[in-house]
């Protein structure tokens, strides 16, 4: 059974009396461990696919399904619980808390979920060894540079042992040298933790090293 399945799934925004149709009968298998890479320019509907998968937002047609859960039918409370227990988000502007050290940050979700403060430290230092950022933990995100500012928000995505991570142009703020780096982290992490990894980009030599690539246009996705 895939991890993560997604059947006929559309999507229109109604703005006005307007409607616009995103997402079109879009199909896509992703089993447990992969990586999945979605290529397609800006307004090609890459952030909204990644908000309905992460149950931010529900598709106008079609279905979701997490295991032989359908996410599309989950309670409010239910979607907060996905979301805590089992997803991992990157962002590519880093959304770091600039009043908050680099370990604070990456203890954040866990806080938030109302674990122990001893439970979210040892985990998160953890992480931060894991990352490269051992060193760097009681810096501000101010003190570090953008690519270790992308490698907290790798090390936050992971804290929790969080089994799908969405990555929305995680080499969007990053140059060349900074976005090879930030691949080869992400795939060893992926080969050590067995998390399901989905990427959208318009970054094609990121998109390139993963196993899976799909190109999203017009709503639907080719291979």
């Amino acid at each position: 059974m895939p991890n993560l399945g997604i059947s006929n799934v559309g999507k229109i925004f109604e703005s006005d009396g307007n409607s616009t149709r995103v997402l079109d009968k879009l199909n896509l298998s992703v089993e447990t461990g992969s990586i999945v890479a979605i290529e397609g320019a800006s307004g090609s509907g890459k952030s909204t696919l990644l908000n309905l998968i992460a149950t931010i937002d529900t598709p106008s047609t079609g279905k979701i399904s997490y295991g032989d859960k359908i996410l599309s039918q989950f309670s409010t409370r239910e979607k907060e619980k996905f979301r805590a227990q089992n997803l991992g988000f990157i962002f590519q502007h880093y959304c770091l808390l600039p009043d908050f050290s680099v370990l604070e940050n990456v203890m954040m979700p866990l806080l938030i979920c109302k674990h122990s403060w001893s439970f979210a430290l040892e985990k998160s230092r953890v992480l931060l060894d894991l990352v490269g950022l051992d060193n760097r933990k009681s810096h501000f995100p101010s003190q570090i540079s953008g690519g270790e500012m992308a490698r907290v928000g790798v090390a936050r995505a992971l804290v929790g042992e969080k089994d799908l991570v969405l990555a929305d142009e995680p080499t969007g703020n990053l140059d060349k040298s900074n976005s090879e780096k930030l691949a080869d982290l992400l795939w060893s992490l992926q080969q050590k933790l067995n998390f399901t990894l989905i990427i959208v980009t318009h970054d094609r030599d990121f998109a390139a090293r993963a196993p899976q690539r799909y190109q999203l246009s017009s709503g639907n996705l080719a291979q």
